[in-house]
Order: C-alpha cells, then structure tokens, then sequence
C-alpha cells in the first residue's frame, strides 16, 4: 500500500531536517560569558548556531504537521503510530518483539502498514522529534543570543534538548540500520515512503 504523498514529503522534510540539525550542533558554540563578557564567536560558529535555529524552528513545524496529518483516515491515522493505546495493541507489538531474534537470519515482518511495531517506532521517533523541537523552541524564543542568559525554567529545558539530542543520533543510527537490513534482505521499502515512487 505505501505511504499517502504529503506522508512522504514530510518524512523528506524530517529526513533532511533531523541530520542538519544534528550535524549543525557538532560545529556551533552556544554563547557562554569569559569573565562576565560574552565570549565572541567565529563567524562560523554564528552561521551554525543561525542554521541551527533556523531548522530547528522548520522541523518543529514538519513534525507538527506530521502528527496532525497522522490524525486523519489519509495520513494513516494514530492508531499506526500509536498502536497501545488501541484494543490488543501492546499484545500485537509484544508478539512481534518476540520475533526480533529472527529479524538477522533474514524473518524481517515486511506488512509496516500492519505492523504495529514498526507504526510504534514511528510514532515514538515522531514524539521524539517533537520533544526536541519543542525544547529548542523554548531556547530559541526564551534565551538572550548575545549572553546566553536564559531562566531557569528554559535552562532546564536546555539540558532537556542536549540529553534528548543523544536520543535522537540513536533514533536515526537505528531507523537508517533497520532501512539498510530491509534492502539487503530484499525489501522496497524505500519506493513505500519515495515522494517520486508511484
């Protein structure tokens, strides 16, 4: 069955999104005080952090849009990304983890669309987005660029964001791991979610 087209393009915008904003972390420096003055950044340093703002501000927006496509008949609906809070939903993903072992000597579970742990993995992966989104957003509106003086409330929210960063490279090592297994066991599954595929 695949993906509907606007599915697609989303998961293009997360997917271009969520490697930029990693990467753009690796080469910013968050504004710090040396002596009680804001240390000065290299003109790289303030392109990275700008970029770094500026998509994260964009994925914020993708993955809303995302969940709220999700809830509709078109999109697929929550019960695929969030199928335990349906009836026999945590027993559906329970007899598929059993069947993990399997996934390496070639019994990869190739329905996604009625898989509910592959739904839940997308789910949880979208709610791990929106998290991280969310908590950049609050620095992004809630901390001075020039001091990096923040409240406590978004300086909490910024050691939120770091540790959910971490979550996230795992999210994205695993999601392309299990994309790149697929293919090698034979399954299209990149043509189910190409926004070019027909």
């Amino acid at each position: 069955m695949g993906y509907d087209r606007l599915t697609r393009w989303l998961h293009v915008g997360l997917a271009l999104a969520i490697p930029l904003q990693l990467l753009s972390e690796e080469f910013m420096k968050r504004p710090k005080l040396v002596d009680g003055l804001p240390r000065v950044r290299t003109d790289a340093e303030v392109t990275f952090f700008e970029m770094h703002e500026w998509i994260g501000m964009a994925a914020l927006a993708i993955v809303v849009l995302h969940i709220l496509w999700s809830t509709t008949k078109a999109g697929g609906g929550l019960g695929h990304l969030f199928p335990y809070f349906k009836t026999g939903g945590c027993k559906s993903i329970m007899d598929e983890l059993k069947q993990v072992p399997g996934w390496l000597s070639g019994k990869l579970h190739m329905d996604a669309d009625n898989s509910p742990l592959a739904g839940s993995v997308h789910g949880l992966g979208l709610v791990l987005v929106l998290a991280m989104a969310a908590t950049g957003g609050t620095m992004f509106f809630g901390m001075n660029e020039v001091t990096g003086q923040m409240s406590g409330f978004v300086h909490t929210m910024k050691e939120v964001h770091e540790a959910l960063g971490n979550l996230v490279w795992l999210y994205l090592i695993a999601h392309v791991g299990m994309a790149v297994l697929h293919k090698i066991k034979g399954h299209d599954l990149l043509s189910r979610i190409s926004p070019f595929a027909k």
